[in-house]
């Protein structure tokens, strides 16, 4: 961010919604068990969770601070669209304004 900054981009800070984070915020290497959420209920929860309470369930099961203006959801998931799909849903139901940056 902070080099965008520096060369007068624009930045926007982006968490993953199935992706497990370490409680140190970053995120568990794909090789390790548990990196990736496969559960689409659990990526639409973490989802409205990272919206509102700026944060997510770490793999060791503590809170992790995540601020984040944007939400990914890989598309190299199964399911990814439809996922993504439900986690705008879930979002907007939450009252959180889904909107382009620009």
């Amino acid at each position: 961010l902070a080099h965008a900054s520096a060369a007068g981009l624009p930045a926007v800070e982006e968490a993953f919604a199935d992706r497990a984070y370490t409680a140190r915020g970053t995120l568990v290497p794909r090789g390790e068990p548990g990196a990736v959420v496969h559960d689409a209920d659990e990526v639409v929860r973490r989802s409205v969770g990272l919206a509102l309470d700026r944060a997510v369930t770490g793999a060791d099961g503590g809170r992790v601070p995540v601020e984040a203006r944007s939400l990914c959801v890989h598309g190299d998931t199964p399911g990814a669209a439809a996922i993504a799909r439900r986690v705008r849903a879930a979002l907007e139901e939450a009252g959180v304004r889904v909107e382009a940056f620009t």
